[in-house]
């Protein structure tokens, strides 16, 4: 590298300073270096919410180990096959008070599943031998131990929160079996945790705070009560406080989910990362206590649990070496780089005003100075060369305005196509007029998920006041799935009018064969499968009867508030792989005035949304059926709109939406008759 290089000498300048000083401050940083704050405050933490852990574990399992004992006497599970027995249970409440006085709280429980007993003594009650009260499976307040009894093999931790009393409590429900290991009750005791948390949490330490939450993030513990009252009140689908409603960044939501899932599932024991909680920055690890599924997060504030003050004077040297540096590499810059880069700017600007006559002298024979004739040699080819450059501009100009006016033409085309195609398809659709004489209430919730689709409903009247309705979802999207509706559409008609049937079974027996004649007499071929699900109903008014015949889509009807679905047969219209012979069944519903009726395809149940993304699902659709069927058919379709678009949220329409539902015209049966 030559000596007058300007890199040469601006190597060897800094690599001088920087020997000199490097020398300096590290003597100077060799104390402070050996620990960094970030590494002492991740340490703390983890130590910290392991600590926190095994202190509130190990006053649980004692009680929950006591209760094991208890549950394993062969004396109390004799007694509670033989609770009548006046000298046997004399002798049980003995040892039950001895038990008694060894828990935590003072108090025990005990529940017998073949008389529904529930005793209870917390050591106030001058009478405890005698049941507090008779467990009701009907009852609501006594859910908890048929649950328990059904699903539960050993033992269950349960956490009571009393917004009352502000007291949280973790029930043992151990489960105990006779000598055959038959489940004949449950037992145990109730641990008081309130204080406990409270210490953890309000710890009183600068710069640490404890959170504690369960599985889905419901906050179980904060400094701020107010949180963990609300959450205590909160009924249906009132919304709780999470330990998401407190992180601000929303990048930080899955660091979070994906330690509490490796802490679940025990691929770890703490997992610690960096968190912004509520404006400010804590170096943050969790434990989880799979014993009662919560999380507790401790959050360090690492600047105020170790404090900085003993990194000032390192602070100071590193600022004060660091300042020297910055003025001595400016002061050179601006001697050897700076003052002559200012030069060729100035030339610069006076060639982007369009001064292209410009001439920069070279003040030194170094890199500057090359950059220099560099400059004068591109000012002159940029001379040249501009004289053509507003010519070809506008050429250029030009063939992209004529190519996007192209473009934009083109789209105008497909767009109308199928707008027009959207008029087509709306054609075969029924009108409110042919279905108002024959049905009380009728809607039909129609979302294409592109401008046209592969749904459609269908409605044809019949003698003596009947018709036949029907829902389909065809192969496809958008314009194929239209022109599947079409041929659909078609098919069914001339099953009806040439096949002389109006039996939904045999309709749809048809309708497979048609469909298998017309799509694959090549099928070794055709690499495409085309087919159909369809829902279809014919109502008979003489004996107010609703006959149904299904292929993968299935009949709902309301009564009474309740919601009851009628399958149909899981086997598709017209695929390849499909059987041509399949033979489809009816089922009948009597007394049809007195029900409301809804068809669906599967694009409302297979959206996606909600807080997971999974999908609407039949029995969420059920419930919002039976909540609204007492409604207006105008009623009923908004609310089922509106419903879809809370859960669906800004997840993407991902199917063809149609939903049709009605009720049977109450005249219909009377004015055939008569």
């Amino acid at each position: 590298m030559p000596a007058k290089s300007l890199k040469t000498r601006f190597s060897l300048s800094i690599a001088a300073i920087y020997v000199i000083l490097g020398m300096t401050m590290l003597a100077a940083m060799h104390q402070g270096t050996q620990n960094i704050i970030a590494s002492l405050g991740t340490r703390f933490a983890i130590k910290q919410a392991l600590l926190e852990k095994s202190k509130l574990m190990s006053q649980i399992q004692r009680n929950l180990s006591l209760s094991l004992k208890m549950a394993n006497s062969p004396l109390i599970r004799e007694w509670m096959k033989n609770e009548e027995d006046i000298e046997l249970k004399k002798t049980t409440m003995e040892e039950l008070e001895s038990y008694r006085g060894s828990f935590e709280s003072k108090s025990l429980f005990l529940a017998i599943a073949e008389s529904g007993h529930y005793y209870y003594s917390d050591g106030t009650a001058a009478d405890y031998t005698r049941p507090r009260y008779t467990l009701n499976a009907k009852n609501e307040n006594d859910a908890w131990f048929y649950r328990v009894m059904a699903e539960v093999e050993t033992f269950e931790l349960n956490i009571d929160y009393d917004n009352h009393l502000d007291i949280n409590k973790i029930w043992c429900n151990v489960v105990i079996r006779d000598d055959r290991g038959q489940k004949i009750g449950l037992g145990g005791t109730g641990v008081d945790i309130t204080h406990f948390i409270n210490q953890l949490i309000d710890t009183g330490e600068p710069g640490i705070e404890t959170i504690m939450f369960s599985a889905g993030g419901t906050l179980e513990g904060h400094k701020n009560r107010e949180y963990i009252i609300h959450n205590s009140k909160v009924r249906g689908t009132e919304k709780k406080h999470t330990v998401f409603d407190l992180i601000d960044t929303p990048e930080d939501h899955p660091l979070v989910l994906r330690a509490m899932e490796k802490l679940a599932t025990r691929a770890s024991e703490v997992e610690n990362f960096p968190l912004t909680v509520q404006g400010r920055k804590y170096l943050a690890a969790v434990a989880y206590m799979a014993e009662i599924r919560w999380y507790n997060l401790v959050l360090v504030d690492a600047e105020k649990v170790i404090g900085s003050r003993s990194f000032l004077p390192i602070l100071a040297i590193s600022i004060a070496s660091l300042l020297l540096i910055v003025v001595i590499i400016i002061l050179l810059l601006n001697r050897l780089v700076l003052t002559p880069l200012g030069v060729l700017a100035a030339s610069a600007k006076r060639m982007a005003r369009g001064d292209y006559d410009i001439t920069v002298a070279a003040r030194s024979d170094d890199e500057i100075g090359e950059l220099t004739g560099s400059f004068n040699e591109m000012a002159s080819m940029v001379k040249d060369h501009s004289e053509n450059l507003e010519q070809k501009v506008v050429q250029r100009t030009e063939e992209l305005r004529l190519a996007n006016d192209k473009l934009a033409e083109s789209n105008k085309q497909i767009l109308d196509s199928l707008c027009y195609a959207q008029l087509i398809q709306a054609s075969i659709l029924p009108t409110a007029d042919k279905v108002q004489p024959f049905l009380t209430e009728f809607f039909a919730l129609y979302r294409p998920r592109d401008i046209v689709g592969g749904d459609f409903y269908f409605f044809r009247a019949l003698a003596e006041g009947g018709w036949l309705l029907a829902v389909i979802d065809c192969t496809g999207h958008s314009v194929p799935g239209a022109f599947m509706t079409m041929t659909a559409n078609a098919v069914l008609a001339n099953i009806i009018d040439s096949d002389e049937t109006d039996d939904p079974a045999a309709i749809l027996t048809i309708l497979n064969q048609r469909f298998h004649d017309t799509f694959h007499r090549n099928s070794d071929k055709d690499g495409i499968d085309y087919g159909l699900d369809i829902g279809l109903c014919r109502y008979q008014p003489a004996s107010d009867t609703l006959f149904f015949a299904g292929a993968r889509i299935d009949l709902h009807y309301v009564m009474a508030g309740e919601a009851v679905t009628i399958g149909g047969q899981r086997k598709s219209i017209g695929y390849r792989r499909s059987d041509r012979e399949v033979r489809f069944e009816n089922r009948a519903v009597a007394d049809a005035r007195n029900k409301s009726f809804y068809l669906t395809s599967d694009g409302i149940l297979d959206q996606a949304g909600g807080q997971q993304g999974w999908g609407f699902g039949r029995r969420r659709f059920g419930r919002l059926i039976g909540s609204i069927a007492g409604l207006r058919a105008m009623e009923q379709e908004a609310a089922i709109q509106q419903e879809l678009a809370r859960y669906q949220g800004t997840y993407p329409q991902r199917d063809d939406i149609t939903v049709v539902g009605f009720r049977v015209h109450r005249d219909s049966v009377t004015n055939t008759r008569r």
